[in-house]
């Protein structure tokens, strides 16, 4: 939740408290709830993630709260590497390691990561395909967002061919997440 709006958390539910700032990353998007909604299905605990594109910092707090012994947070962006810096400090989240940048990077070395989020564009996913490969350990799950339904055959058909199997589409409105596995 944005940290100006209150919220009781109901049951077991796990509330995130950020100010986005001048960053993308709220949670309302559809790209962002469907993300977190892959996160709390497919994260281990005890994984080590990879949120490239990172904005607020939403996803690599939600893989904290979930369990991640350890997060890399990459975004090329100066003002979301700021903002999530500060949503990092305030949640008290010291496995969560923010960086300037893209793949490759010195805070993702190869074949590291259990889990990579990548909530960013279609045409940025289909680029850094084969870079996301190589951070991921073989068996390794890939969260790809920031698609347009009409998108979907394309960024399937390059991450595919990166070296992925498709695993699961989830459609939200005409917003899609697709959830591959590394190959070993």
């Amino acid at each position: 939740k944005p940290s100006w709006l209150r919220h009781e958390p109901e049951g077991d539910e796990v509330v995130i408290e950020l100010d986005p700032g001048m960053a993308f990353g709220t949670g309302y998007h559809p790209t962002t709830s469907t993300c977190l909604e892959a996160l709390e299905k497919h994260l281990s605990p005890g994984a080590k993630v990879l949120d490239l594109g990172t904005g607020s910092g939403i996803l690599s707090i939600a893989a904290a709260r979930l369990g991640a012994a350890s997060v890399v947070a990459l975004d090329i962006d100066p003002i979301a590497v700021s903002a999530s810096r500060k949503n990092f400090k305030a949640g008290g989240l010291s496995q969560v390691r923010p960086g300037r940048g893209t793949l490759p990077h010195r805070l993702a070395p190869p074949a590291h990561f259990d889990l990579a989020t990548a909530n960013i564009s279609a045409k940025t996913v289909r680029e850094m395909a084969g870079r996301l490969r190589d951070a991921l350990k073989p068996g390794g799950t890939l969260i790809a967002s920031g698609i347009v339904q009409r998108q979907e055959d394309e960024v399937r058909s390059a991450v595919t061919e990166a070296g992925f199997h498709h695993t699961e589409t989830i459609c939200v409105d005409d917003w899609v997440t697709i959830l591959f596995s590394r190959a070993p």
